[in-house]
């Protein structure tokens, strides 16, 4: 008997469970229903129906009408959406009919839809993509009277992929590539242009400038790329990337150092070069001295003395206070790691900036000693721990690294460095 009162109420909360969340599937439809998103509210209540269907003695008798009106309304509101749009209101009906059509879809694969609607039988797959396709087809003649090709060939392609299970809806796939072609050689056109004429104004040489042409270059090549090659975009594009290259004369007394490759990346901004041995012009000159000391742990002892009351039961049963007298032992042990970055730039004014960075542990240990009370409150414990070498070492570089991150005179560095 023990064990079926133990076990019952594990199954009676687990069923609540079910039904709880059963009834929260249904709750959530409703909710999504009566804000308009109808769309949602179907999935929700097939999820829940899903679930229901599962057992094979489900009687929907209680929900049956309710479901049954939502479905109503719901296919009734995409119809009249649908019908009372304008002709040219193309927008409006593709979003009535891709509606429909994933209501439909979601329908037609469940057995038992047949008791809340017949839409997926009054609108045949086929007869909604076509129905679809044909409105994106007459968007894109739209957008063709208007000269709009880019418009046009995300219609036609539309059309054209809403229907291909079908076959082909009439030469939709063709018209979506000849204006895809007029769009992108169209905007290629002028993204060269426009390469073009960032270079004839930069008099001043500007590196920022060429990395503009140099954008707008490679804009030119990717929008043409399924078509080839656009004239030389691509080269002209690579030579002004160079053009726009910023060089960086580096002096380091640990140029393999982690700090120095760390300090590096936040001037990498992505058409910086970093040269450490003189030849080409350098743009920047920045000089980084590194230096750390590793502090072994050092020691400090002292001792505390303690004194606690604590009651007790004599034998004749009256309470009494013994006063216990002992010490405490604590013994604190600290290391620690310095880092210092010295930075200088050649940017004018000249910028000196010097970064001193501690990273410490530390360990303490507490011991008692004497006639320490047996209630054990006072054992043996430590508190904190001592990171070794390469511990503080990663420590203090994060510091450093972090500060850097969020000195605005980094970020003038890298401004300086944009604007060449």
């Amino acid at each position: 008997m023990q064990k079926i009162k133990t076990v019952l109420p594990v199954f009676l909360l687990f069923g609540c469970a079910l039904l709880l969340a059963g009834c929260a599937s249904l709750s959530t439809s409703i909710s999504q229903f009566e804000g308009g998103n109808y769309v949602a509210s179907v999935k929700s209540t097939l999820v829940y129906l899903d679930e229901k269907y599962k057992k094979a003695d489900y009687d929907d008798s209680d929900e049956r009408n309710g479901i049954r009106e939502r479905m109503r309304i719901i296919e009734s509101n995409y119809e009249t959406a649908i019908n009372s749009a304008n002709p040219l209101e193309y927008d409006k009906k593709i979003a009535g009919y891709s509606a429909l059509l994933e209501i439909r879809t979601m329908l037609a694969e469940r057995r038992y839809y047949a008791r809340y609607t017949d839409l997926p039988d009054r609108y045949p797959d086929a007869t909604l993509r076509e129905k679809l396709a044909g409105q994106y087809y007459l968007k894109a003649t739209s957008a063709v009277v208007y000269k709009d090709d880019r418009q046009a060939a995300i219609s036609f392609a539309a059309a054209a992929d809403i229907y291909q299970k079908y076959g082909d809806y009439k030469d939709a796939r063709k018209q979506a590539g000849k204006y895809k072609f007029a769009a992108d050689n169209k905007d290629a056109a002028a993204y060269y242009q426009q390469g073009q004429d960032l270079v004839a104004r930069n008099a001043q040489r500007s590196r920022a400038m060429y990395r503009d042409a140099s954008q707008a270059f490679y804009n030119a090549s990717d929008v043409y790329r399924d078509h080839g090659a656009y004239k030389d975009a691509q080269p002209l594009s690579e030579k002004y990337h160079a053009m726009g290259t910023v060089v960086l004369q580096i002096s380091s007394n640990e140029p393999e150092g982690d700090i120095t490759r760390s300090v590096l990346g936040l001037f990498d901004l992505g058409f910086t070069r970093f040269q450490y041995q003189g030849g080409a012009k350098a743009d920047l000159g920045m000089y980084l001295n590194t230096s750390y000391i590793y502090y072994p742990p050092k020691f400090r002892q002292y001792v505390e003395a303690v004194s606690e009351n604590v009651e007790f039961k004599k034998q004749d049963g009256s309470t009494a206070v013994r006063t216990y007298r002992f010490n405490r032992k604590v013994v604190e042990e600290v290391n620690s790691m310095q880092i210092v970055l010295d930075l200088s730039v050649t940017r004018v004014p000249p910028l000196d900036l010097r970064y001193d960075e501690v990273a410490e542990s530390r360990r303490t240990t507490i011991s008692y000693y004497g006639d320490v009370p047996g209630n054990g409150r006072y054992g043996y414990r430590t508190e904190g721990y001592l990171m070794d070498r390469d511990q503080l070492w990663r420590a203090a570089q994060a510091q450093l690294i972090n500060r850097l991150n969020g000195d605005n005179r980094i970020r003038m560095i890298q401004d300086d460095i944009r604007n060449f």
